[in-house]
């Protein structure tokens, strides 16, 4: 959503003026069922919402960037659990591990 909400921006600079309102779900049936297509089936909302389904995303994708540290950090035991599924000896401690790496 941050990406579009970048591309909206881009667009609004293109007007001499231009203004976004935010109208809450209860007064825009519209909105509400857009906002439900994520968690359930939409053949109901086929009165409120025009459905279609996009076969690619409507603004390009952003650039992903590799980063390497050369130190340890925090997150070298994820990483390492991860990528070889190392944990620590200690259970406890091995059990923390696997809940922030599904996190």
């Amino acid at each position: 959503m941050v990406e579009y909400l970048k591309k909206v921006k881009e667009l609004m600079q293109s007007f001499e003026e231009a203004e976004v309102l935010h109208i809450s779900r209860g007064l825009n049936k519209k909105a509400d069922g857009l906002s439900k297509l994520a968690s359930v089936a939409f053949d109901h909302l086929a009165k409120d919402v025009k459905v279609e389904t996009l076969s690619q995303p409507s603004i390009a994708e952003g650039v992903v960037t590799s980063v390497e540290v050369q130190e340890e950090s925090w997150m070298t035991p994820i990483l390492l659990y991860l990528r070889e599924g190392v944990v620590p000896e200690n259970k406890q401690e091995a059990q923390r591990l696997r809940i922030r790496a599904l996190q």
